[in-house]
């Protein structure tokens, strides 16, 4: 393939014969990487014209590089750079040693922001639960997208609606008021990419420097109390969670002595322990939040995954206290890169704005293809077909560990989403020794959180997510023999 385009220019700073200069500039560009071995160079006429020079003065600049021996000129195919390069020859931008002048940016970092986790290694990923993109609906997708550029491409294609496509929209409304008795108008959803924006929405609209703190579930989501902090400065409060969810004596007992602006909740499968929120603790909850008038973001991307899954709390909503968050990249894929976010009616256009700052229109096509699935009944189907997949697999996974480990994990099936919440028992009760176990999991491919990944303040806890959607019987039954 050739180089075209490439942008190349003399320096002013260069001094001495042209064609020189002209070398020096091909063979920058050559050595930083931006013109690959075996790869033909511009023509003549072209790197004469880009350079402003003459013709002749290219050729001999390029006679000049292949008798150095970086490029080689091929008989009515023009010249290409050698492969291999030159022995001491650099392809690719200069590696800056640590520590010395260049090695990072030349201004301070904010610490909020954590590194990537490295897949090195990994066989396996069990930290948490995603879609199967091998049950995806493929045939359905791939007739959805052909027929929406054909039908609607040039509309879809230009700038559409700041709260996402108002086809997806509306079936999105008829199936939060069937499935899960969210009773809501198309008006008032907004279409977004993940659940981390949803909660980056939240933080933008309803967190001032005056509005007050934020509350979240402990043990929670790391990933939700990254994106908070880095969406505003409010202080984040942990609040403990047992077997009923969260506890609402806690919430009382913050509220007595702080303002607050925002909790953050998974009442239907709590993150990570997978309990649902009690009856009469969402009562109460909502009945506080009235009364403090503080806003209550709900996730709830596992409800799909679910055994007769509880209302979700918005549905008992009826002051505007609740914003209600769902995925369907946790339903179809995780490529999908689809969720979505139901607010108050009085706050439609601020989430507008301020989804239209972080998104301007999102993926029109891909919004009116999966708008397809619903019309089509394809998406009733395939939530079938993954909540037999997942009965199927948390059998599996169940089975496999009771013979595994016995006397040293416990765990309670049900309630469970996407993911298995289990607790260290017998010898690995003791935190200490759960790490190292942890570690020996990472050591054998298998990638499984710590506990203290799970807590607020990081304190060390026997426990951790299992994460079981993603994989087959046979394939979760593999993974808790080398967990062994």
């Amino acid at each position: 393939m050739r180089a075209r385009d490439l942008n190349l220019s003399l320096a002013p700073t260069q001094t001495g014969p042209v064609y020189l200069r002209v070398a020096e500039s091909i063979l920058a560009a050559i050595q930083g990487g931006r013109i690959r071995p075996g790869q033909a160079l511009p023509g003549v006429r072209e790197l004469a014209e880009r350079l402003d020079v003459n013709r002749n003065t290219v050729l001999v600049a390029l006679r000049e590089l292949e008798d150095q021996g970086w490029i080689l000129a091929r008989p009515r195919s023009g010249f290409f750079v050698v492969d291999p390069l030159p022995s001491g020859g650099r392809h690719g931008p200069a590696v800056v040693p640590e520590g010395a002048p260049g090695a990072g940016p030349g201004f301070d970092l904010p610490s909020v922001w954590q590194p990537i986790t490295s897949t090195a290694n990994i066989l396996m990923d069990l930290s948490d639960g995603v879609a199967d993109a091998r049950l995806a609906p493929m045939d359905a997708l791939a007739r959805a997208y052909p027929r929406a550029l054909r039908l609607k491409g040039p509309a879809l294609l230009q700038a559409t609606e700041f709260q996402g496509l108002e086809r997806l929209r509306t079936v999105l409304a008829a199936h939060l008021g069937e499935q899960r008795a969210l009773v809501r108008d198309a008006a008032q959803i907004l279409v977004i990419r993940s659940t981390s924006m949803a909660v980056m929405l939240a933080a933008q609209a309803l967190i001032g420097p005056d509005s007050g703190a934020v509350a979240v579930e402990n043990p929670g989501h790391p990933l939700v109390w990254e994106t908070l902090r880095q969406g505003s400065s409010a202080p984040l409060h942990g609040l403990p969670v047992d077997a009923q969810g969260l506890r609402v004596e806690a919430l009382e007992a913050l509220l007595a002595r702080t303002r607050l602006a925002l909790l953050v909740v998974t009442p239907q499968c709590h993150f990570p322990t997978g309990a649902p929120l009690a009856a009469e603790r969402r009562q109460r909850i909502l009945a506080l939040a009235r009364e403090h008038r503080f806003a209550i973001l709900e996730l709830d991307t596992e409800y799909d995954y679910l055994t007769a899954p509880p209302r979700p709390l918005a549905a008992d909503d009826t002051t505007g206290q609740v914003l209600y968050a769902g995925s369907l990249s946790r339903l179809l894929a995780p490529g999908v890169r689809l969720s979505f976010l139901v607010v108050p009616q009085a706050l439609v256009e601020r989430f507008a704005k301020a989804r239209q700052r972080l998104d301007w229109q999102g993926d029109p096509v891909l919004e009116w293809a999966v708008s397809e699935l619903f019309v089509d009944g394809e998406i009733g189907r395939h939530v079938r077909r993954v909540r037999k997949a997942r009965q199927d697999r948390l059998e599996a996974l169940c089975e496999a560990l009771r013979f595994g480990f016995p006397d040293r994990l416990a765990f309670t099936p049900e309630p469970a989403g996407m993911a298995l919440w289990v607790r260290g028992a017998g010898p690995l009760a003791d935190p200490d020794r759960f790490q190292i176990w942890i570690r020996a999991c990472g050591l054998k491919g298998i990638k499984v959180r710590p506990g203290a990944y799970f807590e607020l303040d990081k304190q060390p806890l026997a426990a951790t997510r299992l994460g079981f959607t993603a994989y087959t019987p046979t394939e979760l039954q593999t993974a808790v023999s080398l967990l062994g």
